[in-house]
């Protein structure tokens, strides 16, 4: 196994003197590895969620390695070395569509005691530093005055007392893993962003979104660490039975707004794995590195952060099961496409060409029909070169393995 990640300043953030408030953390050793994205809120009222990002994921880091910890100690007694998620096939969780059978579970019953030990951990992070951590000039210069004035009212109403802090709104932020072992792997999620998994099934590869979707999480609303019934919108997934996934992306709502969360999001992942396999994860975190920040100002301009986990076993061969998708995809388009083409061409050549015999209607219909198939071609003519493209970095790759 290996892993990558990095996370930036959005474009919108340098433009309003606002700090990076995207967290992101990967770890790969031989007994466990992991992938952590945090995003801290944007509003005025979150404005020290970049340390509650921060400490969301230093938090959920050491939790996890206790869990998993804990977790092979415990079954070498309790349950013949057996995990809570032994055997498991895939399995997903949310309180939407969750059963009596899943609820009253093993593995149900620890992840919620994990998660309830992070929203613990954080809140008590957050209260020790809002006491501790006056006002900065930045805060002071930056920050709404009611949203100070809530602040110190809060501090001077706990004069203090560490149990009475309520000061998540002010630190408020999501939260995503994924958690892999030589038994098991899981993952789970709080709030927007998307994790995008690639696995192979009979020879090709799959990429999708294994942890439920929460549809409370749309425009700019998203659950939170902060929510007062923040266990409750935990998502998660797991397997035990041996299958794993070859790869592993957690990204910031920021990668999603900027390239959707369908084909044109895996298709920059994939690329960012073939940079990978190609040249190493050095190279590939240097390329994060140089165009994370390009991307936000093209697209979504938000803060962006990507973590991924990697199985760096068999890499030539991954390698051909990328393009092979690819070409798929684009195959697929490019025959949508196709046939688009085919019934604008016959729609145009029913209405004659003859516009002054036209009524206003029908004029209307046909010049949009001229402009939809001179988009349509424009489209083939990408989806071509692409697709050579891929043909191209796939003879490459072949001819400098032999």
């Amino acid at each position: 196994m290996n892993c990558i990640e990095h996370h930036c300043q959005g474009e919108s953030h340098k433009l309003n003197n606002k700090p990076c408030q995207d967290c992101a953390y990967a770890e790969s050793a031989e007994r466990l590895s992991m992938a952590i994205v945090c995003d801290g809120h944007g509003g005025e009222r979150y404005f020290r969620s970049q340390y509650g990002a921060q400490f969301a994921m230093e938090i959920t880091k050491n939790a996890i390695r206790e869990f998993v910890s804990n977790m092979a100690d415990s079954t070498l007694t309790a349950s013949k070395g057996k995990s809570v998620f032994y055997g498991a096939p895939f399995t997903s969780y949310s309180a939407a569509m969750a059963t009596d059978e899943q609820i009253n579970s093993r593995a149900h019953k620890s992840l919620m005691w994990l998660f309830s030990s992070i929203i613990s951990q954080w809140n008590a992070k957050i209260a020790e530093h809002a006491r501790l951590t006056d006002l900065t000039d930045w805060e002071l210069g930056n920050v709404e005055e009611k949203y100070q004035e809530e602040f110190l009212s809060k501090r001077k109403k706990n004069d203090g007392q560490k149990d009475d802090a309520t000061f998540e709104n002010t630190y408020g932020c999501t939260l995503m893993a994924y958690v892999q072992t030589p038994d098991y792997w899981f993952a789970f999620h709080l709030g927007d962003g998307k994790c995008v998994s690639m696995r192979v099934v009979d020879e090709h590869l799959v990429c999708e979104q294994p942890i439920p979707w929460d549809e409370r999480c749309f425009l700019n609303k998203t659950t939170s660490l902060c929510d007062s019934n923040a266990l409750e919108k935990f998502r998660y997934c797991y397997q035990g039975n041996g299958q794993f996934p070859i790869a592993v992306f957690l990204g910031s709502d920021g990668m999603d707004d900027s390239y959707g969360d369908g084909n044109n999001l895996y298709n920059f992942y994939i690329q960012l794995f073939k940079i990978i396999i190609r040249n190493g994860a050095e190279r590939a975190h240097k390329e994060l590195v140089k165009y994370l920040p390009v991307i936000s100002k093209i697209g979504s301009k938000d803060d962006m952060s990507v973590a991924c986990v990697y199985n760096d076993s068999n890499l030539p061969e991954t390698f051909f099961q990328l393009t092979a998708y690819q070409k798929d995809v684009f195959n697929s388009e490019l025959n949508k496409v196709e046939d688009k083409i085919l019934s604008l061409e016959k729609k145009i050549a029913d209405a004659g060409g003859n516009t002054e015999s036209m009524d206003n209607s029908e004029r209307i219909n046909y010049e949009y029909a001229l402009n939809d198939l001179d988009k349509a071609k424009n489209k083939k003519t990408m989806l071509v070169r692409k697709r050579s493209a891929v043909k191209g970095e796939e003879s490459k790759f072949r001819n400098r393995r032999y």
